[in-house]
Parts: C-alpha cells; sequence; structure tokens
C-alpha cells in the first residue's frame, strides 16, 4: 500500500446535508484519479492554516467505490463540532473553487467484497457516523448482487438525519436488499423500539426483535455505548457482543 500523500485538491460542491452539516466534493484531476482510488469506508486528511497555524483533521468519505469508478466523485461528510477548530472553518471558508490540501485515503474500517457472495450486513450508527456506513451499504450493494444490508441509524429528530435523500433513494432502487430504520431521541415514533438513544441496549433490542443475530454475516458497530471507535464485527462476534447486553442467543 502507498504511503498517504497530500495533493491540493479543487472544491467541486458544498451541499448542505443538515443545519450543522455538509458534504464537500471534491475535483480528482485525471493525473491523480488513481492516487485517490479508495476502499469504501476509508477517510481523507484535510489540511489548511488557520491563524497561522498548521491544522489537519479526518473525515471519512460518504460515495461508493463504484461512484467513484464511474464519476470521479470524492466527497466527504463534515459536521459543525461547537467549538471545533476545523469543522468551523469549513463551515465559514470553504466554498466551490477553493484549493485545499487532501491527504489520498486511509483506514480499515471494511470488509472485502465478493461478486459471488452473499451476505447479511447489518450496521448500527449514529450521527455523522453514517457517513463511512453510507459509503460501504452503496458500494456493498452494487458489488455483491445477491447481499443485503440493515442500518440502524440512530439521531436526535429528523432534521438531523444526515443524507436523509440519499438513504431513501437507496430504499427504492434496492428495495428487497436494503432495509432503513430511524431512532429517534427527540422526535417521538409510533413504534416504540424507534425511539430512545441507540446504545448497546438498543442495538441488542433490534437484534432480537427485528434481525436475529445468527443470520447476520458481518456487523458495523460505530455507535454503540460502551464500544471505543469504529468496529467491524463477524457474525459469531456480534452474537458475543449481543450476550454482553444481557440477552440469549
Amino acid at each position: 500500500m502507498a504511503t498517504p500523500q497530500f495533493h491540493p485538491l479543487r472544491i467541486r460542491e458544498v451541499r448542505p446535508e443538515t443545519a450543522d452539516a455538509v458534504s464537500v466534493a471534491f475535483e480528482v484531476p485525471v493525473e491523480l484519479r488513481d492516487h485517490y482510488r479508495f476502499t469504501q469506508g476509508q477517510f481523507v486528511t484535510l489540511k489548511t492554516h488557520i491563524d497561522g497555524e498548521e491544522t489537519r483533521r479526518s473525515y471519512s468519505i460518504c460515495v461508493g467505490v463504484t461512484d467513484y469508478d464511474r464519476d470521479g466523485e470524492l466527497r466527504i461528510g463534515i459536521k459543525r463540532v461547537r467549538g471545533g477548530r476545523f469543522s468551523n472553518f469549513a463551515f465559514d471558508t470553504l466554498q466551490p473553487g477553493h484549493t485545499i490540501d487532501v491527504m489520498t485515503p486511509d483506514g480499515r474500517f471494511f470488509t472485502h467484497l465478493n461478486a459471488d457472495q452473499g451476505q447479511q450486513y447489518i450496521a448500527f450508527s449514529g450521527g455523522s457516523g453514517i457517513t463511512p456506513v453510507l459509503a460501504i451499504i452503496k458500494t456493498t450493494l452494487e458489488v455483491e448482487p445477491r447481499s443485503t444490508f440493515t442500518l440502524v441509524y440512530g439521531n436526535r429528530s429528523v432534521d438531523q438525519i444526515m443524507f436523509a435523500e440519499e438513504l431513501e433513494d437507496l430504499k427504492n432502487r434496492f428495495m428487497n436488499r436494503f432495509v432503513l430504520y430511524h431512532v429517534l431521541s427527540d422526535d417521538l415514533q409510533d413504534v416504540e423500539l424507534f425511539n430512545g438513544v441507540l446504545d448497546q441496549q438498543k442495538c441488542a433490542a433490534f437484534i432480537e426483535n427485528l434481525v436475529p443475530a445468527d443470520v447476520i454475516d458481518e456487523a458495523f458497530i460505530d455507535y454503540a455505548r460502551g464500544h471505543k471507535g469504529v468496529a467491524f464485527w463477524t457474525g459469531e462476534e456480534i452474537l458475543d457482543w449481543y450476550r454482553g447486553a444481557g440477552r440469549k442467543s
């Protein structure tokens, strides 16, 4: 694997996703196209100077590998963080036509795909954690036509859901292969399971009631309490985690 390197890329689009989140698309020159080829779930690091000091932040790629191969689209998601130096700079400063240093993709939050296999995947994600998961879902559904994907996505309210339209488009495009459940902590929904915080107990409740653990081949976890950071787990590992939430398989 080549050592990641910075290159200046021109911003093609800054698109609002919610009141406090945007996605930023970059123009990748033909001569750099192979350098920025990525695996679903990877991130890029942006570098700039803020108040005279070099500042770097990493953001996950939110488009599928097939999108990049087809259209050359490289896009990341950025959520404004209160007091966040780089995220506030991005919101207040980045515009189409601007140039910023972008490191070539890195990261290992993914599983290898195989067009001949049929797997059942599930992801538990919250807030801006959807960014790498969206890339994983898009790529998986296109590369593995026999696989299915379930997403349990937690947010405070409907207006905080990042990439809401894209997720609905995926539901319509892959009606029999992509299932989406929204869990909201502030907006009341008719089904009690869909209300509250997406913590380990809530994830376990989904597994108990809607997605049996023993049929899950691989899982992506980035939001469950009690787990630090993001992780890719096999079906056996998700069973162990499920039992740890006080449930029996």
